[in-house]
């Protein structure tokens, strides 16, 4: 057992505080004087390279917003506490991923093959200029390549910038966001069939990009395949008529319209009931304590069907994350507390229990979630189960005052009374640390973020806003879960209707 990865899983929470920031660097962007750049086209989506719009989605620049002190206010508490000294600071510039505190502590660096669409090289993935500064010459896709791929991704995370913030809990949002970093890739990565790796050999990643392992960590790994030619577009039925009709009949009967979700009712078999009526009470075996210790306690057929889990059928769903990258941003003001449908339910928990395409197991968190105001589903705390697409009832009950209880910040209470949805992925850190041991804890944030952040693509997609939390003490949730051992609720999103106020007003920089 890592006693001291125990220890932070119990003990790290909330944000530390930063006992003097000062010592920290301000936040810059990297910089490599003198060496060689190659410039990507600029905006991104009207060009047709496909590596520079990849990474203008993962780490670029991309929006632009300024604020007011109505943004600021559910931080503070007071408007007198905001500092107004300098207008400029309303004006923020954000990226297409979610960071804590908006620090953006996550890197991306490029390992090109001689089939990519950049030289062949290592290079760093320079954001403030969308272009590719050239760390070495030749092709090193053998050091990280786990197959024929004719670029590989390298995501990092800069230590220093979350922990000139949060101190110790630094390390744990920095594997939140390689999860994150990671699902966003592959939802962008539009025909390069990418796959990611999280476990791979760090030293050697670490030393071909020249890496303090102090300052910088390597945390990911994405491998695009060539590009498929533009002329292949699959088998095509055009010359049997008959075939591709009933073709497209088949498609349209396997995507079924969502149904409205019924409650699930438990109801006693006939049987059961009549047997029960007619049998007498046998006076002999129950003449004594001696024969009722003697005799087990025995469960009728009546105790046996209400002790099952009830569950939900859920609608077929199919989220489009790609869709929900161009819309997904963070509910600064909180949700109105309008009820949501049961299919954009559906959409949401379909993403969030998605298999991603890497090389960690499907298990490696639970999918749990707390419901309140849906429609067709009752408020309560549940499990989602992926391969059923079924919700299973964990406890009952209007969840809000719970949620409240667990939430630290102004924004986040809010969140508790007006939301909908709150997602907690849990994991197992036992079953993890026996699987990948000292890696486990690393890997295990990385599957929670991701499911966090698909499920927040997803919604933006079906318009549900949403907001990744962490300034919640999930642990106080443990309980009502039922968890057990080393099983901990990881980190939480939430979800409902946004605000009438709306989002802040903001300008894309890349259309």
């Amino acid at each position: 057992m890592n006693d001291e990865a125990t220890r932070y899983q119990d003990e790290v929470h909330t944000p530390t505080e930063v006992a003097n920031p000062e010592a920290y660097p301000p936040r810059l962007v990297k910089s490599y004087p003198g060496a060689p750049r190659h410039p990507l086209p600029w905006p991104p989506e009207k060009s047709g390279h496909r590596l520079g719009r990849l990474l203008a989605d993962l780490g670029g620049i991309t929006r632009s917003q300024w604020l007011t002190p109505l943004d600021m206010l559910p931080f503070t508490d007071s408007f007198e506490a905001i500092p107004d000294d300098d207008p400029l600071q309303w004006l923020v510039t954000r990226r297409p991923t979610p960071s804590g505190g908006a620090r953006y502590s996550a890197e991306w660096y490029v390992i090109a093959g001689p089939d990519s669409e950049v030289p062949t090289g290592v290079h760093y993935y320079d954001p403030a200029r969308h272009d590719l500064v050239r760390l070495r010459a030749g092709d090193y896709r053998s050091w990280v390549a786990s197959r024929p791929a004719a670029t590989v991704l390298v995501q990092t995370s800069v230590f220093w910038r979350l922990a000139a913030k949060y101190g110790e809990m630094y390390y744990r949002l920095a594997c939140l966001e390689s999860g994150i970093q990671v699902a966003q890739a592959l939802a962008v990565a539009d025909g390069q069939h990418a796959t990611a790796r999280m476990c791979f050999p760090d030293a050697d990643v670490t030393e071909l990009l020249g890496l303090d392992p102090r300052e910088e960590g390597v945390h990911a790994l994405v491998e695009l395949l060539p590009p498929v030619p533009a002329a292949f577009g699959g088998p095509s039925l055009a010359a049997f008529p008959r075939a591709a009709g009933a073709h497209a009949a088949v498609l349209a009967q396997s995507r079924p319209e969502a149904e409205p979700l019924r409650p699930v009712e438990v109801a006693l078999p006939e049987a059961a009931s009549d047997a029960e009526s007619d049998t007498e009470p046998d006076t002999e075996s129950d003449s004594g304590p001696e024969s009722e210790a003697a005799s087990p306690p025995v469960e009728t057929e009546a105790e046996a069907v209400e002790a099952e889990p009830v569950r939900i059928r859920l609608p077929h769903a199919v989220p489009d994350l790609r869709a929900g990258t161009r819309t997904r941003h963070a509910a600064m003001r909180g949700f109105s507390g309008d009820p949501m449908s049961a299919s954009a339910l559906a959409a949401i928990l379909t993403a969030y229990g998605q298999r991603e395409r890497w090389d960690l197991p499907a298990n490696l968190v639970e999918f749990y979630c707390v419901i309140a105001d849906v429609t067709g589903v009752p408020s309560g705390a549940y499990r989602y189960l992926p391969d059923e697409h079924r919700l299973e009832l964990v406890s009952e009950g209007d969840p809000r005052q719970r949620l409240r209880e667990a939430a630290l910040a102004a924004l986040t209470q809010q969140g508790a009374r007006t939301g909908n949805l709150w997602l907690l992925p849990v994991g197992d850190a036992a079953a993890a640390e026996e699987r990948f041991g000292a890696r486990w804890y690393r890997v295990q944030q990385a599957a929670a973020g991701a499911a966090l952040h698909r499920a927040c693509l997803a919604a933006a997609a079906v318009d549900v806003a949403s907001r990744i939390q962490n300034d919640v003490l999930t642990h106080l949730l443990d309980g009502w879960f039922g968890l057990e051992g080393r099983k901990r609720s990881l980190l939480m999103a939430q979800l409902g209707t946004e605000h009438p106020a709306g989002p802040r007003p903001e300008f894309r920089l890349t259309w």
